[in-house]
């Protein structure tokens, strides 16, 4: 007997309600699990089956104080994933979209703590393996995402983040991080579309946001226009996870100083060191019986030169260093650009016995200091800076090697 389009409509219906109230079911329960697991209080509303609002997260101990997005949203794209020379497939990815993400942090509590014992590094090719397969498929897009802290408060306007792999002969795992922009502000943001729209007796439109953002780079002490970062993970059978390239390329930066701050972190600073005395008269009596610093660096160094990346690339246009005194009406610029860092990591064996070698090139396009009316005390139009590092693979003293180059001081 053949179904009325009636009875199916009834049915789709009821279906759909069991599935829904299954869903929020889930959703309560995924909720007081993560409360029982995190030991925090863990809040959300359910926007859809695809979506999250209203996440709240509160923690009773730790750093993190609470943690709160206003929305997440998975979604489904495609993206192109290089297999090899020519080949190129579009592998789906899952999208992970988080909006107005907000974390809170506690005041420190300075105290002697016990030193955790670090876990070994290396790691099964077959995990590799694994992490690396479902990794690729993950991308996770942040907008609106602000840090606070007792003393700060970070602004990201937008994060994003993608994993791809690489499908050669030795699969390596590409992680490429961007961020844009990036304010610091030291106590409360001083400038907001609200106030301004108050002031100007209008709505917030494009200009106003236009006039806010050449407010907050000419007044947060840090402004970053775009930050991203690049890097290559492979995998070493002795060592464990290394990472082959890291490419950090940066916007132009600016840093505006004043007397009130430079106060403020002065005074904080003395408050800190008081706090630390007594930390520092209990560790003295310890470290005593310890090696001399010079040894713990030296193993220090060669226990982690496998760590610094094969090549390195930084790369930073044009950063700028104000300083104005309020008082006294006293206003002094520094500008640097064309910051180029260019490090390469290779093995030496020579009268030394064998060692890791690191090479360093640090270039510098123009420098001018202390500049005020059009004139700078101090200009340099070309810095050339290169080093060679050794650290030693056993016993040797770690030595270095350095060549500097300067064209037309003024």
């Amino acid at each position: 007997m053949a179904t009325s389009p009636v009875d199916f409509l009834f049915g789709f219906l009821l279906l759909s309600i069991a599935l829904w109230l299954l869903f929020i079911f889930a959703s309560r329960l995924m909720a007081w699990i993560l409360s029982w697991i995190l030991g925090a209080s863990v809040g959300f509303r359910v926007g859809g089956w695809k979506c999250l609002r209203d996440v709240v997260v509160k923690f009773k101990k730790g750093a993190i104080e609470s943690v709160s997005v206003g929305e997440i949203k998975l979604s489904l794209r495609q993206s192109l994933v290089k297999l090899g020379v020519g080949f190129i497939s579009r592998d789906p990815k899952l999208q992970v979209l988080i909006c107005d993400l907000e974390v809170v942090m506690r005041p420190s509590n300075k105290s002697p703590g016990k030193k955790k014992s670090r876990k070994s590094r290396a790691s099964g090719r077959g995990k590799w393996m694994i992490v690396g397969n479902i990794a690729r498929y993950l991308s996770v897009c942040v907008t609106d995402l602000v840090l606070k802290t007792p003393k700060s408060t970070v602004e990201i306007k937008e994060l994003n983040v993608d994993i791809s792999k690489d499908g050669g002969s030795k699969s390596s795992l590409l992680v490429r991080l961007q961020l844009l922009p990036i304010l610091v502000h030291i106590g409360e943001p001083r400038v907001n579309c609200e106030q301004l729209s108050n002031l100007s007796g209008g709505g917030c439109s494009s200009t106003c946001q236009a006039s806010i953002a050449a407010i907050e780079k000419s007044s947060a002490p840090f402004f970053c226009e775009k930050f991203s970062v690049s890097c290559e993970f492979g995998h070493d059978r002795e060592v464990g996870i290394v990472i082959k390239n890291l490419d950090i390329s940066s916007g132009e930066v600016t840093l505006n100083l004043n007397n009130e701050l430079l106060l403020k972190s002065k005074s904080s600073s003395e408050s800190s060191s008081n706090s630390d005395s007594v930390i520092r008269s209990q560790a003295d009596s310890v470290s005593s019986k310890k090696p001399s610093k010079k040894q713990q660096m030296l193993a220090a160094f060669s226990k982690y030169s496998s760590m610094f990346p094969e090549k390195v690339n930084f790369n930073l246009p044009k950063l700028d260093v104000n300083f104005v005194h309020r008082e006294h009406g006293l206003s002094i610029e520094n500008n640097i650009t064309g910051i180029q860092l260019k490090s390469t990591k290779s093995r030496s064996t020579e009268d030394v016995g064998e060692s890791t070698r690191l090479d360093f090139q640090l270039e510098f396009s123009e420098i001018h200091l202390l500049r005020g009316a059009g004139s700078s005390i101090l200009e340099i139009l070309k810095l050339d800076l290169v080093s060679f590092v050794y650290i030693p693979v056993q016993g040797t003293p770690i030595y270095t090697q350095s060549l500097y180059e300067l064209f037309n001081i003024n």
